[in-house]
């Protein structure tokens, strides 16, 4: 197995130090090359701009560190589901504690994630990477740095489901509506769903409104015998096929071109500031130089996570935002989220013959499974699950059920530079100050009350049981800490993603989310991205071709 984060290595052979400090600088300047920042490079490469493309993702020589890299390749292979054909799964088990016992050692936070076996070598060194947490409230912060994010790393869920019309206009208080109106979206879901490639079904569902598919999914055996089951004991409760995608490889089409650029091993720590407030540029650490390294431009997308985002605004502190870009609107760092996470894991009776490993996203979903145990008490917010069934030995298969509900956005809850305490390459690392309210862990015994009897009902001996919410930040869908408002005083960033204190400044991630939903953010992050991307070109004078973005948003 080899780690996906290798996409960039033929472009940033050409990013040369002179090509990063010319005069003229470049169009527009990416900050991070995961999900949102490599459709953003493409969307603005695409549009005629010379482009710029700034990612932490480093993969240090073998020699360097031999026994860390053979480890994690060891892990990965352990970790993939097709070993369940072959291997006791007993065995399994025990080989993967032992190498996770040695992973770990660097790794204590990203080895909770349970995508991390997969690819171990994605995930950053803890050690290098410090934060600290405040008021005993613990909190798991997932980061990967390699180029596709997230997504690429095998054991992901993939997930890519719209918002209904609820997220974007809430009717019961509990978060602020997003500052345009829904139907908006509908083109930018479609555009983004057609490069994606989705597999999955129309379902009618008002929760879930249906994508664009470029594959409908015929229902095996196993996942019909699970709908029917769920159904007969719960009337009512849709049980849809999960909209999935393999990842999207967007930079790899722009490889031969001389208008894109990238420098992988950039730790951005400040976004540049002209005389006029306005964008113009990035500076970062090189960790192939070791050096403070500056690049100019007058569009920068930071695109480098929700948390990570906000972080580098924070740092980013001029004459005109002492504080950090964005920090009068008092929204800078707080109104963290991310789902509520209850997670069951089991062995279960084996499933029909014909039953193929199932590839990475494919589940049956639950939308607003709430509903369906008749927890009124969540009103207008509640939780999904998602179910996957594996094939395994000896007549068994493994049973995994994970749910995901909606946390509300608490200023509370929010993240702040720590006063002395540095990463590896001396920029600020930060404390976050985050938790679950009680409404959060009154859901959290609900979806543990859910899966159990989803696992009753599959006949399925757990060996995770879901026993109370995961530690915040495990889901890794972290959302809001740098949000859209209507007005300057309402959030970060305007309706269109830009800085209000910042013009030409982007924040395209889940950062600028105003509320989460309890669907997956990634799709609404992608859709976003290429909105704002339009935005950012055509308020420069530009046009965007209907070849490029579709006749539905030329």
């Amino acid at each position: 197995m080899r780690s996906p984060h290798n996409s960039l290595v033929t472009i940033s052979a050409r990013t040369t130090q002179e090509t990063l400090g010319r005069p003229d600088g470049f169009d527009a300047i990416v900050i991070g090359a995961g999900a949102a920042g490599s459709l953003a490079a493409r969307t603005l490469h695409d549009a005629g701009l010379e482009v710029l493309i700034l990612d932490a993702g480093w993969r240090a020589p073998f020699i360097t560190e031999p026994v860390r890299q053979a480890t994690a390749e060891a892990i990965a292979r352990l970790a993939d589901p097709r070993a369940l054909r072959f291997l006791n799964p007993r065995i399994i088990y025990k080989g993967r504690q032992v190498l996770k016992l040695l992973g770990r050692r660097r790794q204590p936070i990203q080895s909770s994630c349970y995508a991390w076996e997969r690819d171990p070598s994605a995930f950053v060194d803890d050690l290098d990477n410090p934060y600290d947490t405040a008021n005993g409230r613990d909190y798991s912060w997932i980061r990967t740095r390699n180029a596709g994010g997230r997504v690429v790393i095998p054991g992901h869920g993939r997930q890519y489901c719209r918002f209904s019309e609820r997220e974007f206009a809430p009717q019961d208080g509990l978060s602020p509506a997003w500052p345009f109106p829904a139907e908006e979206m509908d083109s930018w879901y479609t555009y983004v769903e057609s490069l994606l490639g989705l597999s999955g079904n129309p379902d009618g569902n008002a929760d879930v409104p249906d994508s664009k598919f470029a594959a409908l999914l015929q229902p095996t055996r196993a996942e019909r015998e699970l709908k029917q089951k769920i159904e007969a004991r719960w009337p009512g409760a849709p049980v849809l096929s999960g909209r999935f995608a393999p990842p999207v490889n967007h930079l790899s089409a722009l490889e031969s071109s001389h208008h894109i650029h990238a420098r992988r091993g950039a730790i951005v720590h400040e976004i540049l500031s002209g005389s006029n407030g306005c964008a113009e540029g990035v500076a970062w650490h090189d960790r192939e130089t070791g050096d403070r390294l500056e690049a100019k431009a007058p569009l920068v997308f930071c695109c480098a996570s929700p948390i990570e985002s906000a972080r580098i605004l924070m740092l980013s502190q001029t004459s005109r935002s002492p504080e950090g870009i964005g920090a009068r609107s008092g929204a800078l760092g707080r109104y963290l989220m991310d789902h509520v996470l209850v997670k069951a894991e089991g062995l279960g009776p084996a499933l029909p013959a014909e039953t193929a490993t199932p590839p990475d996203g494919r589940c049956s979903f639950l939308p607003r499974f709430d509903r369906a145990m008749g927890t009124a008490s969540l009103g207008d917010r509640g939780f999904g699950v998602q179910l996957y069934q594996t094939p395994g030995d000896n007549g068994r298969s493994w049973f995994t059920a994970v749910g995901f509900g909606e946390m509300l956005p608490d200023a509370s809850n929010h993240i702040r530079l720590h006063p002395t305490r540095k990463d590896a390459w001396g920029i600020p690392s930060l404390i976050f100050d985050a938790g679950l309210s009680t409404r959060d862990n009154t859901m959290a015994e609900m979806m543990s009350t859910a899966l159990r009897e989803l696992a009753a009902l599959c006949d399925v001996k757990l060996t995770l049981q879901p026993d109370g919410p995961a530690i915040p930040g495990t889901s890794a869908h972290e959302c809001g800490t740098a949000r859209m408002g209507a007005t300057p005083e309402d959030g970060v960033l305007d309706p269109f993603n830009q800085c209000w204190d910042m013009p030409g400044l982007y924040v395209t991630d889940a950062a600028s989310f105003p509320s989460q939903g309890f669907q997956n953010p990634t799709l609404t992050v992608l859709a976003l991205t290429a909105r704002a991307c339009h935005h950012a070109v055509t308020e420069n004078g530009g046009t965007l071709s209907t070849t490029t973005m579709g006749e539905t948003i030329a």
